[in-house]
């Protein structure tokens, strides 16, 4: 006679008992992460902040209806979002392992989605700082995962967003509140910058290091993202057993 085990139904694991991607602190975890994805980090950072350069070298924009001015502001918002969806894909990528200029460079799929969700939390923080000035850290703060779900390629990254930070609130919290300190420190370095150096070796000086900082901040929360049920990738997702 031959007996059957039936397999219980496998239920998702929860974000307590799901693996981590980071040990005792997400930040210093991302500061690994940063350079296990240096080469396109590097490649991306600098890239941006030559076109940056070159556009103000080039038109010299003074701010108004002018056409250099909308010009050279197109230009360098298009750039700055492909920087942005470049770094997000890196960031998403090396959470859980490696990858390359190559990879990077073709994974443009979810560029379009990615870009109107960007602009959108954009605008919201513009917004947010005509009402109040601490408003657009709240907005930052409430909607961090939205530009990443979209690189992700996630349907609806509103909910996304929230589901993430409800399976990791209080690691998000946490990191939150010190990357929200940062941000305001950063801030003031670079208003310091612009006042004391200023001229093409400051803008130089701003752009590399908002682009070190938003690829650590990014790695940072990539990992959290990563660390979700919500955030997993696909090729993570649980396998089921068989009994014979």
């Amino acid at each position: 006679m031959t007996t059957t085990e039936a397999t219980p139904p496998t239920k998702p694991l929860s974000a307590e008992t799901k693996p981590l991607h980071y040990r005792y602190s997400v930040l210093i975890t991302a500061i690994g992460r940063f350079f296990r994805g240096f080469v396109p980090f590097a490649a991306v950072i600098v890239f941006n902040a030559i076109v940056q350069m070159v556009l103000i070298w080039i038109f010299d924009p003074l701010p108004g209806w002018n056409a250099p001015f909308i010009i050279t502001t197109l230009i360098s918002f298009i750039v700055l979002l492909w920087a942005f969806h470049a770094i997000n894909v890196t960031a998403l990528a090396v959470a859980t392992g490696k990858t390359t200029l190559g990879v990077v460079a073709k994974s443009g799929k979810n560029w379009l989605a990615f870009s109107l969700w960007s602009v959108a939390v954009y605008v919201l923080v513009l917004i947010g700082m005509i009402v109040n000035t601490w408003l657009p850290l709240v907005v930052l703060a409430i909607l961090a995962f939205v530009p990443m779900a979209a690189a992700d390629g996630k349907r609806n990254p509103i909910v996304t967003n929230f589901k993430v930070i409800g399976e990791r609130w209080l690691r998000y919290v946490i990191t939150a509140i010190i990357l929200g300190a940062l941000l305001v420190f950063s801030t003031l370095m670079s208003a310091i910058n612009g006042f004391f150096i200023g001229g093409s070796l400051g803008s130089r000086i701003v752009w590399l290091f908002w682009g070190v900082t938003a690829a650590w901040y990014l790695c940072a929360l990539a990992l959290i993202y990563r660390s979700t049920n919500t955030g997993a990738e696909a090729e993570q997702s649980l396998s089921t057993k068989t009994i014979d």
